[in-house]
């Protein structure tokens, strides 16, 4: 590896103006960097081209170490999908630099193990990941045998584009043929476009999942005591009503309550609700619980009728509540036998269980 040490002391300092997220304009950056230093631009590019991939091949394989530690796999589409692109533009430095003859896949492992140590004073000794350098080689075996034929692929769209690829079909080469952006420049001759990489991430937080809309408002009303936080074996316990609110889901009919205390669980953590019995004093019948979600900081219980009669004369009102206690003794045993099949799962699969 060489690199021009008189260009690369010009450059250091300005280095900091490159910031994809800061700057409008790439290729001005690099023009105004050429002027302040006295080098032509191709020259400054080329002299710490070599540093540059340096860089990337040690960032990227952090990223990559911690990422697959916590669970992540390489695949085509979403969050593994960066990984896969990450890891492959790392293959493809490490190919165009020669590194792979000079260190081969057990120095490449190696820098995951120097990462470990660097980061151990972050986040502790690294626990034991049997598969992980498994993962490392099949990735590697993958990205060489599917890259004739992802290159097939490429070169029909550049016959399309006669030569020209935007900024979309950079993207589609990248998620869908698995083809490191590296390798794109090196096949249709032209450089990766600056924004690449900051346009992925925008793309991916635009296609995030939208925020659950919140139909009702709680804001205005006072917490509800949980009590199956501090006894979660209380079968029936009395409250009074805080508030009635209209069901929009279900033609705007008063069946939705709030009470001051509850130890109706509602739908939480990957846990379904209670249900139960309500019972409001000095009214005939009993209201059947059969749904529970919390808002804000309220539960609220959907009953199986509207109440009869004027809102406001509930408001205040004491009820009594009894849960149905078979349903909720299946759901915690549910819940406690998916977190047992899930540890299982981990120590003997591995880590990218989920």
């Amino acid at each position: 590896m060489t690199c021009n040490d008189e260009v690369w002391e010009k450059f250091g300092p300005y280095s900091c103006t490159l910031n994809v997220d800061e700057v409008d304009n790439m290729d001005d950056a690099w023009s105004s960097i050429s002027t302040k230093i006295g080098v032509d631009v191709d020259t400054v590019k080329a002299s710490i081209k070599p540093i540059q991939d340096l860089y990337i091949v040690l960032d990227h394989t952090r990223t990559i170490l911690i990422t697959i530690t916590d669970g992540a796999l390489p695949s085509n589409v979403g969050g593994g999908g960066n990984v896969r692109n990450i890891l492959r533009r790392v293959f493809m430095i490490m190919q165009r630099n020669g590194w792979w003859d000079k260190i081969g896949m057990e120095g490449f492992l190696q820098i995951f193990e120097q990462h470990k140590l660097d980061l151990q004073g972050v986040f502790g000794k690294f626990q034991e990941y049997k598969s992980f350098d498994e993962i490392i080689k099949i990735e590697y075996d993958r990205w060489r045998n599917s890259d004739e034929e992802s290159v097939k692929k490429l070169e029909k769209i550049i016959k399309t584009k006669k030569g020209k690829l935007t900024i979309d079909d950079w993207i589609t080469c990248m998620q869908s043929f698995g083809i490191a952006a590296d390798k794109i420049s090196e096949v249709v001759k032209q450089p990766i476009p600056q924004s690449l990489y900051y346009e992925i991430a925008l793309r991916q937080e635009r296609t995030a999942k939208k925020a659950e809309t919140i139909l009702y408002n709680t804001t205005h009303l006072p917490e509800t005591d949980n009590i199956y936080y501090k006894d979660h074996t209380v079968q029936e316990f009395d409250a009074k009503i805080v508030d009635v609110f209209n069901n929009i889901l279900q033609g705007n009919k008063p069946n939705i309550v709030i009470l001051d205390q509850s130890a109706i669980y509602p739908t939480s953590g990957g846990q379904q609700h209670d249900t139960g019995s309500l019972k409001i004093k000095g009214c005939a019948g009993v209201y059947k619980i059969v749904d529970a979600v919390k808002v804000g900081k309220c539960v609220l219980h959907t009953l199986d009728r509207p109440l009869e009669g004027y809102v406001e004369m509930f408001k205040g009102k004491s009820v009594h509540v009894t849960i149905d206690w078979e349903r909720r003794k299946q759901l915690q045993s549910h819940h406690t036998g998916t977190h047992i099949v899930f540890a299982a799962c981990r120590n003997v699969l591995g880590p990218h269980v989920w």
